[in-house]
């Protein structure tokens, strides 16, 4: 075979490749997105726990965060962002579109109002707090009509 032509060969499966993980990205992307989902937000729960809020317990009995732009620092077990504690009703939201103090009706939740933030919460999708955390698991993703007030 030509060198030509294996060249060719390379560059068609570089680009079909490419062309499949495009494809794949856009996919998530899209059931992921609101725009699959219109007038709906994603409802996920959390907890307290060192799975939901990326925390660690330090030999020493102090606590810290795991990843992030705060890695490394103290972490306040239960208490959010805005420094109140959390509790039945309190959201982790992206403040670009739920700014603290938003207050939300969430069917099969309640109403309550958003007071910390969260890595993985970005754009249409929030986090509603349970005490524990297999209540969060059974709670589990939903795509949900939220009313804002």
């Amino acid at each position: 075979m030509s060198r030509k032509r294996k060249n060719e060969l390379k560059l068609a499966l570089a680009l079909s490749a490419a062309l499949v993980a495009f494809v794949w990205v856009a996919q998530r992307i899209w059931r992921t997105s609101s725009l699959a989902h219109p007038g709906k937000v994603l409802v996920t729960g959390y907890c307290n726990c060192e799975k939901c809020c990326g925390w660690k317990r330090l030999p020493d009995g102090t606590t810290v965060y795991t990843y992030g732009k705060m890695k490394g620092q103290p972490k306040r077990v239960g208490v959010t962002s805005r420094g109140k504690i959390a509790k039945h009703g309190t959201i982790a939201a992206d403040l670009r579109h739920y700014p603290y103090g938003t207050r939300l009706n969430v069917p099969g939740y309640g109403t309550g109002v958003v007071e910390d933030i969260g890595g993985a919460i970005k754009g249409h999708h929030i986090d509603v707090w349970f005490p524990t955390h297999q209540e969060a698991k059974r709670w589990g993703a939903k795509w949900l009509k939220v009313d804002v007030y």
